[in-house]
């Protein structure tokens, strides 16, 4: 029996290249498979990962970054999807 890593299939865009490990794949893998099923049709993952990147506003990210690496589980604040505060959101 043979122990191969599988690697990844790199995502390249305007020089800068991701290497998502197989598990983080398997929703895009899944979504296209989906769409595939829906409409006979799909984009494939490497641009399905370009589009949800796209999406990404900086405070998003900035905000699963905190609760991920620095393990901030707090929210006083809530700010639109914007990253725009407001009155609303205190």
């Amino acid at each position: 029996m043979s122990l191969e890593t599988k690697t990844p299939p790199a995502v390249e865009e305007e020089g800068v290249t991701v290497v998502f490990p197989p598990h983080l794949l398997q929703n895009f893998e899944k979504a296209d498979r989906e769409l595939q099923e829906a409409y006979g049709h799909a984009p494939g993952v490497p641009a399905l990962i370009r589009m949800t990147s796209a999406c990404w506003t900086s405070a998003r990210i900035r905000r699963e970054f905190e609760r991920a690496v620095l393990e901030i589980r707090r929210r006083t604040l809530h700010p639109p999807e914007t990253g725009e505060f407001d009155e609303d959101c205190v």
